[in-house]
């Protein structure tokens, strides 16, 4: 730092440039928050879909179950129609009886199979209602996502609008701060990240809050030099 330079007044220009590096750091972290935003909602919004996976898992498996059904009462007709044209040819009483009997007992497996099927047509009818009630939810799901998106899309490009606004106004501020006094701010700042200056609050580091010594709270009211927080590193200023 140049012998010449106004040590209190290049503190006041480093509060200043303190404040503009604060809102920097957390808009910056702000935004770092937005694709992770977003892909939570992509996560929870492919979670929601299980319902209507279920839902078509549900009706194709009626449906399946349904056409075997059928499979197997289209088999007792075919038996039942064989049968009855076998009838006309037999001449033996027991013989005819016993295939009589056989076909009674094929038609009463049948009406049941019937009586299955038709079970299976209004559970179809159920699980299809299901279905367009699961993808409606859906749907409205991934509406309100995709409003949701929007909306972080658009704060994403406020915050970057406003993170240009405030660079240009730290280049502006940064113009008439000492060279060297710069050069360890900013690198106090690269080390700590959100700031690299610290108030004195109550005999303690507005930062770190480690209790300071009394000789370095006065070295830093007198503003001669500038005084480092022996714990966290950053400089220290107190108000005038």
């Amino acid at each position: 730092m140049s012998d010449n330079v106004n040590l209190k007044e290049q503190i006041k220009k480093l509060v200043k440039l303190k404040e503009i590096d604060n809102q920097i750091y957390d808009m910056q972290s702000k935004k770092e928050t937005f694709p992770e935003r977003i892909k939570e909602m992509d996560n929870s919004l492919e979670s929601k879909t299980t319902g209507l996976e279920d839902a078509e898992g549900d009706l194709k498996q009626i449906k399946i179950k349904k056409n075997e059904k059928e499979n197997d009462l289209r088999d007792k007709e075919e038996q039942i129609n064989k049968h009855q044209s076998q009838l006309y040819l037999i001449k033996n009483n027991k013989e005819y009886t016993a295939l009589q009997q056989e076909i009674d007992s094929l038609k009463a497996d049948a009406s049941l199979l019937e009586e299955e099927v038709i079970v299976f047509f209004d559970e179809i009818e159920e699980a299809c209602k299901n279905k367009e009630k699961e993808k409606a939810v859906l749907s409205e799901e991934k509406a309100a996502v995709e409003a949701e998106k929007n909306a972080i899309r658009e704060e994403e490009k406020k915050l970057l609008r406003d993170l240009d606004s405030l660079k240009s106004e730290r280049k502006e501020n940064i113009s008439s701060i000492d060279e060297k006094l710069l050069q360890l701010y900013e690198k106090i700042l690269n080390n700590r990240g959100r700031t690299a200056l610290a108030i004195i609050d109550d005999e303690s580091c507005g930062a770190c809050y480690m209790n300071l010594r009394p000789q370095i709270i006065n070295d830093a009211k007198l503003k001669k030099d500038i005084v480092l927080c022996e714990n966290c590193g950053r400089m220290l200023y107190v108000e005038d």
